[in-house]
């Protein structure tokens, strides 16, 4: 055996001995890696197995696949999306998931897929594709965030709060969100008395981080008195149609009468007999009212608009978050003149 293999104490045989323990430990984790990999990418097909594709919409399964398509497909499922053509884009999304092995090349594509189900209203399947995005590759911003927002609009504000802490230890910005999502679970909660909420919402009023615009709105639907005790003058174009849209009922006509912006409204919207005082409340729609009646026109009111200072779009109706960025905190209430018509106004409340 000595003439065949080097003596123990040959330095050229504890060389061998150390490249074939490499090339051991190479060949291991190579074929470990390709099972792992193997069993991700089987497990990914059973669960995406579950949500069916519309053939009748696009026949995509047909096209023999190229890693050429993944670009063009990509961008034809965004522009789908884009027009509020849902169940196209799934389908291309699902086809490109299907035909691409590695996981970080198609996880972009989940992220799209994850969205296009939030956007189209499929609240649960959206959690289930974000979910199984964090289960491989749990520091991905993009699918906490939307997580959350799919939790919320599930009303599972506890599990919202709860993609808040990963988010925060990647240095993310997490105060705006945290008091949405506290103020929204508080709003929700049916087990809690009036009395409480309104006590924590005038908690929430000292705390920069919440709404003022959220609190306010929903005062008037559980405190009056308070909600008129916490109007901030400086913050009264942020509530414009709230306080517009508020029957005669609900007005505190002794704290109307001390507030010369608050007087104007309400004389613009006529609940306030006009008289010898001039008026001013720098929101240039109230003061032309103001003037208009003044002069004895009495056909002019005001439309509302909402615009998110995110993404710039505009809604006819308020939002808390924007329906199209989901930025939370971005509405920006905007007044026009319009002719007056017949149908009475409706509390936002």
């Amino acid at each position: 055996m000595d003439t065949i293999l080097p003596a123990y104490d040959d330095p050229l045989f504890s060389i061998l001995i150390i490249i074939v323990l490499v090339l051991i430990v190479s060949i291991s984790s190579l074929i470990l890696g390709n099972y792992k990999e193997k069993n991700q990418r089987n497990s990914l097909q059973k669960f995406l197995g579950g949500f069916k594709k519309d053939r009748t919409l696009l026949k995509i399964e047909e096209l023999p696949f190229e890693e050429a398509f993944i670009k063009p497909l990509t961008l034809l499922s965004i522009a789908f999306k884009n027009q509020g053509e849902y169940q196209k884009s799934i389908n291309l999304n699902l086809y490109l998931i299907d035909n691409i092995s590695n996981f970080y090349k198609k996880e972009p594509l989940l992220e799209e897929l994850g969205e296009t189900y939030l956007k189209a209203g499929f609240l649960k399947r959206a959690k289930l594709i974000f979910l199984e995005i964090l289960q491989k590759h749990p520091r991905n911003k993009k699918a906490l965030r939307y997580l959350g927002i799919v939790l919320e609009l599930l009303h599972e504000f506890d599990q919202a709060l709860a993609t808040l802490q990963p988010l925060a230890i990647l240095e993310e910005d997490t105060k705006s969100l945290e008091a949405h999502f506290k103020l929204s679970a508080l709003l929700d909660n049916k087990k809690r008395s009036k009395s409480e909420k309104v006590a924590k919402l005038q908690a929430f009023l000292a705390e920069q981080d919440y709404p003022y615009r959220r609190i306010i709105k929903a005062l008037f639907s559980l405190d009056l008195e308070v909600a008129w005790q916490s109007i901030e003058t400086d913050k009264i174009a942020s509530i414009l149609d709230i306080l517009w849209f508020l029957p005669a009922s609900k007005l505190n006509l002794e704290i109307i009468s001390k507030s010369q912006i608050l007087s104007s409204i309400y004389l613009a919207k006529g609940y306030i007999e006009p008289n010898d005082l001039t008026f001013k409340s720098n929101i240039f729609t109230i003061d032309t009212m103001v003037s208009a009646k003044q002069s004895g026109n009495e056909q002019v009111d005001l439309c509302f608009s909402y615009v998110c200072k995110k993404c710039k779009n505009h809604f006819p109706i308020s939002f808390e978050r924007c329906p199209n960025c989901y930025a939370i905190d971005s509405i920006q209430v905007k007044e026009s003149l319009v002719e007056k018509h017949l149908n009475k106004g409706y509390s936002l409340l």
